[in-house]
């Protein structure tokens, strides 16, 4: 499909015009939704054709769709990481021979040098995509694609691509990665995650000692999160300009650097607390301020102060869910270790106590699953929560052998599976719930789906060849059960029982 039959296709999928994405798009207006409500279902309805088309293996339809999707609405990273997850199925199960790979690229690099020339950044985004279609492990282009969707102002599919990098380590070439690492640390921030965006400057670090660029962004980055901490307990102009004074002042800055990033000790935490009940003395009012002092005596490991202190702060601001759910939180922690302590003390030989354990578990789960369910209401767009939640079902469900409760667990690890951060997890508990149900073939799917992205064979790899391993073995597969558990072997004899379960199978 050559250059501008892209464009043309893009501009009208199923009749109608995609909205909103491009300058030079057919606009068309929808009844009484709005632009950006049409412009959803629009492209809601293509994604699930284009995932439907996926789960039928019909790979070349989704890969079109999605492109079209795309061309369209390029600002779609969602969009973005499932076309690659299809792309790279694809070059699996059917890979295209290198002479190929060469002559499809051709074209498209000659062209992205151009358009890169003349910074025409949507240009060269199609043509990096033209040449993944046959190559999505090309980390060179990814990179390529990544700067360009940051350029055209595309932040969140610039990011999406970096993490892809990320979660494929380079490809196994550290260089690329350093830069894909660099790019992504400099898109957090744009996003304002400065955490996330020191962590990845951190990550280079490892990489490069003496990188002087990581060196200078971490403490930027610090002494801006810093500020920011002070400015959000205070009001107004003067509060502001009276926080960046107080970076300035060196031992100021050191006193918050400790507050923030060095809370270690019980000394620490206790100096931590003092400060924050300072800052709660000028500012009452200030919910954030009895949130962080939550946190801190959570970490203090004192339960009633925090408690107190979090009830303070929805007191002060009643529609935050978030400090709801910091409740929530507080009591699964504190019944975590109530289960925790029962467990050492039943391993330390008091025998009677595993009803008890069973019962505890089982309020544990029960109060967990009620306070997700609620997270996922308030937070429906929330991976982490939905992971979570994904993970809790998976949990009930093998306690009851629930084949509807697999089937919750599994609606969110195919949500979550999308995003680099839990694929791969997501991935193994997906195909762990099918092969509870019996549906062996799917679950060896997704074994299959994750390993394929994986480049290094660490625990993850050696959990999904054991999954493998189980369904095989459930399927009365005996020959490839022992492949399965043999590829384990191989490079850790002492994983979990895999020596075991070889000498049975043997026996067999």
């Amino acid at each position: 499909m050559s250059y501008s039959s892209n464009r043309t296709s893009a501009a009208v999928i199923g009749g109608r015009a995609i909205r909103g994405a491009r300058p030079g798009r057919t606009v068309r207006t929808c009844g009484a939704l709005s632009e950006r409500t049409a412009m959803a279902e629009e492209t809601s309805n293509l994604k699930k054709k284009a995932r439907e088309a996926a789960e039928r293996r019909n790979y070349e339809y989704a890969i079109e769709l999605y492109s079209q999707l795309l061309l369209a609405y390029p600002k779609d990273a969602e969009a973005r990481r499932e076309l690659r997850a299809v792309e790279v199925r694809l070059a699996k199960e059917s890979p295209p021979s290198p002479a190929r790979k060469i002559l499809r690229s051709v074209v498209p690099l000659v062209k992205m040098l151009f358009l890169s020339m003349g910074k025409k950044y949507d240009g060269v985004i199609e043509e990096c995509e033209k040449i993944l279609r046959f190559d999505p492990g090309n980390v060179s282009v990814l990179l390529t694609l990544g700067r360009a969707a940051m350029k055209a102002g595309y932040a969140d599919a610039a990011v999406a691509t970096f993490e892809d990098i990320r979660t494929q380590r380079g490809g196994g070439n550290q260089r690329i990665l350093v830069k894909a690492l660099r790019e992504l640390a400099y898109g957090y921030e744009r996003q304002n995650r400065i955490k996330e965006a020191i962590d990845i400057w951190g990550e280079v670090q490892r990489y490069v000692p003496q990188d002087r660029e990581a060196q200078t962004k971490i403490r930027d980055l610090s002494a801006k999160e810093m500020a920011t901490n002070i400015e959000v307990a205070t009001t107004g102009v003067e509060a502001g300009k009276q926080a960046r004074q107080i970076i300035k002042s060196k031992e100021e800055a050191e006193k918050l650097e400790r507050r923030e990033h060095f809370i270690r000790t019980k000394e620490d935490v206790e100096a931590a607390i003092r400060e924050t009940l300072e800052d709660i003395a000028k500012h009452p009012e200030d919910a954030r301020l009895y949130s962080k002092l939550y946190s801190l005596h959570k970490q203090g490991e004192n339960y009633e102060e925090a408690k107190k202190a979090i009830r303070k702060a929805q007191e002060l601001d009643p529609q935050s869910w978030t400090y709801k759910f910091y409740e929530h939180d507080l009591e699964i922690w504190k019944m975590m270790r109530e289960v925790n302590d029962l467990i050492r003390r039943y391993r330390a030989g008091e025998g009677t106590l595993k009803d008890e354990i069973n019962r505890r578990r089982a309020d544990l789960l029960k109060f967990r699953l009620e306070s997700y369910v609620n997270r996922e209401k308030q937070f429906p767009t929330d991976f982490a929560v939905a992971f979570e939640l994904g993970k809790i079902y998976f949990e009930i469900a093998q306690s009851k052998n629930d084949g509807a409760l697999y089937d919750e667990a599994i609606k969110r690890f195919q949500k979550t599976a999308r995003d680099p951060k839990y694929r791969i997890e997501a991935g193994l508990r997906m195909g762990q719930s099918f092969s509870a149900k019996g549906q062996h073939e799917l679950a060896l799917k997704r074994f299959d789906e994750a390993l394929a992205t994986l480049e290094v064979r660490d625990d993850n790899w050696k959990n999904l060849w054991y999954a493998k391993g189980e369904t095989f073995e459930r399927l009365g597969n005996s020959e490839e059960a022992v492949k399965a558990f043999m590829t384990i072997y191989e490079i850790d004899v002492g994983f979990r029982d895999v020596a075991k379960r070889l000498e049975k199978l043997q026996k067999k």
